[in-house]
């Protein structure tokens, strides 16, 4: 961790960005504020204060008050990542709102650091409340390489350094540069670099309890004018194949993911979920030898610390594909999928996922672990 990322780089250059300056000279909290839109499982939630925050002013001026201090916090994004464990969240949100993008070098700043970067590579500074997906469609629009297999997961900039978002391939990592942080505690500006966030398989240094601290403000990411596609994963090149697509542009591989995405998974904002609700086990190799022998027909793919194995296709193998509990399920066209249909209440959720997880580990013996944050 340190404080600069590179030597000249000018922090005063984020408040540049901000869209929406606060005219307020105090920040208003909200109390027993609904949360059912503000978390994607859409279950009817309420927080003892919340904050939305539309400038780093405001963030400071927390901080500065001591309004947080003693308080449970909680950084919210867009909420897709997340499930709530009772209906009344007993602390303060801080919901973040920032806004703005730029492009380097000449937007951000013309330092050594930046000129010394490979000609063909590209930093795009983001704020952390700007919408990932829209985001990405930037990224796109500018003809830059390296998030178009991460098109339309849904959620917040800030969220996918957390999370280690990834798809199709991909991970957010790849792309990430540097992460720039607030210390709730003291009010300290502290840059990430990439080595720093030690990212792993959808785990990053911000999920650590410690580190919740950090109200990540900015992202970072280095992208590329030009790289080679990554279509190997999924069934992303027979899309391609069926529309008559053999020499895939950037806009190609976007919208195809976007079409495998949409005839998977739920709408959000129609039906209830968090996206993928577990995570993708990873096994050693004698492991997965003998359950290969067993079922000769499971996927899997490597990984540099054994093979990884399709949380989905163990759950449907189980049996709860379409399942459908009272208000809750998994959807019938993707098993790693949990929905609430609404009306339903969070324990409803854990329970389902209590009984999915006893399953998989009684029938395959491994254990899958929720990748939705729990709170």
């Amino acid at each position: 961790m340190s404080y600069f990322c590179r030597k000249k780089l000018n922090f005063e250059k984020i408040f540049l960005m901000e869209r929406q300056q606060t005219t307020s000279n105090r920040q208003q909290a909200l109390s027993n504020k609904a949360l059912s839109e503000y978390n994607t499982m859409g279950f009817e939630v309420t927080s003892k204060y919340f904050y939305e925050i539309k400038s780093l002013r405001e963030i400071n001026r927390l901080i500065e008050d001591e309004v947080l201090k003693g308080e449970k916090t909680l950084i919210l994004g867009g909420g897709s990542n997340i499930l709530f464990s009772d209906e009344y969240f007993d602390g303060t949100i801080i919901y973040s709102n920032l806004k703005g993008i730029i492009v380097s070098p000449e937007d951000i700043e013309e330092s050594e650091d930046f000129n010394s970067l490979d000609p063909d590579s590209v930093i795009v500074r983001c704020m952390a409340g700007e919408i990932w997906k829209d985001f990405v469609d930037f990224t796109i629009s500018k003809n830059l390489y390296g998030l178009e297999n991460l098109a339309d997961i849904p959620g917040s900039v800030g969220a996918s350094p957390v999370q280690n978002i990834g798809a199709y391939g991909v991970e957010v990592k790849d792309c990430i540069d540097c992460v720039y942080t607030i210390d709730l505690t003291n009010g300290n500006r502290v840059i990430f670099n990439n080595e720093d966030c030690h990212f792993g398989y959808r785990d990053s240094v911000f999920k650590k309890e410690e580190n919740k601290k950090y109200f990540i403000f900015a992202v970072d990411f280095k992208l590329r004018r030009n790289a080679e596609l990554k279509l190997e994963y999924g069934n992303v090149k027979e899309h391609l194949h069926k529309r008559n697509i053999d020499s895939p542009t950037l806009s190609d591989v976007a919208n195809t993911i976007k079409a495998i995405r949409s005839e998977k998974l739920p709408e959000v904002g129609v039906v209830g979920s968090a996206g993928s609700f577990f995570q993708n086990p990873i096994i050693d190799i004698e492991t997965f030898n003998e359950l290969k022998e067993r079922f000769p027909e499971m996927p899997s793919y490597p990984n540099d610390k054994g093979v990884k194995i399709p949380a989905g296709w163990l759950i449907e193998k189980a049996g709860w594909k379409g399942y459908r509990e009272n208000h809750v399920g998994v959807w019938d066209k993707q098993a790693l999928v949990l929905v609430h249909y609404g009306g339903g209440k969070p324990e409803e959720i854990l329970n389902l996922m209590n009984k999915i997880q006893e399953s998989v580990k009684e029938k395959f013996g491994i254990g899958i672990k929720p990748e939705v944050n729990i709170v």
